[in-house]
């Protein structure tokens, strides 16, 4: 581990115990995968901070009638059931969303997502299926070049959130050693 949780801490203005309780399992989520360094460490922290403000596995914030807008029947995301909008919407570190994510992710992690979407909001496997979204789309090669505007394109699709990642980012590459 290459960033205390007080470090996380203070550089996102997270609540410290949500720190200590998850970042040991989202380093040992990495560790498992053979991906963790101290550039996919700062991608992840800064990912987590990007995406949400508590340090914790969250759930999308949205009505019935938001999700069955912005996710009902998209069969990008595999959503071809009614009600899948919501049962399927965002939850985790790195929300996950969609019936096709989470039944990828469920099977990856080995709990069935799919009867159960709540459970991509527990730490461990929520952090499981960070580091797994992390190794599949490359992004501990991306980070490892240097590379953070890939990272954040491989991570969330887009450079939205680039201006928070950025500021979360920069303090953190500061303290590696390796870094000027």
């Amino acid at each position: 581990m290459h960033f205390s949780a007080d470090v996380i801490a203070a550089t996102l203005h997270a609540p410290a115990a949500n720190v200590e309780r998850h970042w040991p399992l989202l380093v040992e989520a990495l560790d498992g995968l053979k991906i963790l360094d101290p550039a996919t460490e700062a991608a992840v922290i800064a990912t987590i901070g990007t995406e949400g403000y508590t340090f914790a596995p969250e759930r999308e914030a949205g009505t019935e009638g938001y999700f069955r807008r912005m996710y009902e029947f998209k069969r990008s995301l595999g959503n071809t059931e009614s009600g899948d909008g919501a049962r399927f919407c965002g939850r985790g570190f790195l929300p996950l969303r969609g019936r096709s994510e989470y039944a990828q992710y469920g099977k990856l992690i080995g709990a069935d997502l799919l009867a159960n979407p709540d459970l991509a909001l527990d730490p461990a496997h929520a952090a499981k299926i960070l580091a797994y979204a992390f190794m599949l789309k490359e992004v501990p090669q991306a980070a490892r070049a240097d590379d953070w505007v890939k990272v954040r394109r491989l991570v969330h699709g887009s450079l939205d959130g680039w201006k928070r990642f950025s500021a979360i980012l920069t303090p953190l590459l500061r303290l590696l050693p390796d870094q000027t």
